[in-house]
């Protein structure tokens, strides 16, 4: 049994200028954190905020550093975990290893015992900073964050444009084979009114207009909405999901950034064409 997350991303510059975005307390704050401090010598390595879950303070102590390797603990959920990132140099950049220790095992994650916006939320809250990071390390606009902060609002939202048509990004979200490549799970879709959705949420079909509508949702009250805008050849897409209660928005906190990651790379997708690798994820074990 395994209770480790690891990630795998290839980043387009060299480990030299990746390890400066990782360890520069205003990189940081652009693509992880909405606060961070970082001090080496000192042995300070924090980031903290609404973005960062179990943020309303700093929970992180820096373990180990090298060249090539940052190492840090942060207590989730009242334990103690390892993050450890390796950088590997390749011919086209560089390959980015993260690890995180002490996390839920798989069948945890799939039936969280408890709250869902620390140890469970690993997952999602890393793909989406990477994601980040690797839009940050080549000039490009970021996905909005997650927010894990208190007062965070029910529903989930992000509004952004993609450099392509919509009936290239439409068909993006009908299609089983590459929505595993942008979302990194296996989807079902029946592409009709009534017909079933299994992408983040198990449902049907309510509503499907041929590259401007998509709306699906379960019997349980959730919905999920997408609306794309033709914007002179570009998308502009937004996407709602809804249904969630007060007492669950540590959940809508762990969906939103599992949601953003998906996006990043589906805009990633479409706009780096045949240069788009997306991350690779191992889940802890049952």
């Amino acid at each position: 049994m395994s209770d480790a997350l690891t990630l795998e991303a290839h980043l387009s510059k060299p480990p030299k200028e990746v390890f400066e975005a990782l360890t520069d307390a205003t990189a940081l704050r652009v693509w992880l954190a909405e606060q961070a401090e970082v001090s080496l010598p000192d042995e300070r390595y924090a980031f903290w905020g609404k973005h960062t879950p179990q943020g309303t303070e700093a929970a992180q102590q820096l373990l180990a550093v090298t060249a090539d390797t940052l190492s840090f603990s942060w207590t989730l959920d009242a334990q103690e975990t390892t993050v450890t990132v390796q950088l590997s140099p390749a011919e086209d950049g560089t390959v980015l290893r993260l690890r995180q220790t002490d996390l839920p095992t798989l069948d945890e994650l799939m039936n969280p015992p408890g709250r869902r916006d620390g140890r469970h939320s690993m997952h999602t809250f890393w793909s989406l900073a990477v994601a980040n990071l690797a839009e940050y390390l080549d000039g490009r606009p970021l996905t909005p964050k997650a927010d894990f902060g208190p007062a965070r609002s029910k529903e989930i939202k992000a509004s952004y444009t993609i450099a392509a048509p919509p009936s290239e990004v439409f068909a993006s979200l009908l299609d089983p084979a590459t929505i595993k490549k942008w979302f990194g799970w296996e989807a079902v879709v029946e592409p009709h009114v009534g017909g079933t959705m299994a992408v983040g949420v198990d449902g049907r079909i309510f509503e499907l207009e041929p590259n401007r509508k998509l709306v699906y949702g379960d019997d349980e009250g959730t919905v999920v909405r997408w609306e794309l805008e033709d914007t002179q050849g570009r998308t502009h897409l937004t996407f709602v999901q809804s249904g969630y209660t007060d007492d669950e928005l540590d959940s809508a906190a762990q969906h939103e950034a599992g949601w953003l990651a998906g996006l990043a790379e589906l805009k990633r997708m479409h706009e780096l064409g045949p240069g788009w690798r997306p991350p690779t994820t191992e889940l802890p074990d049952s």
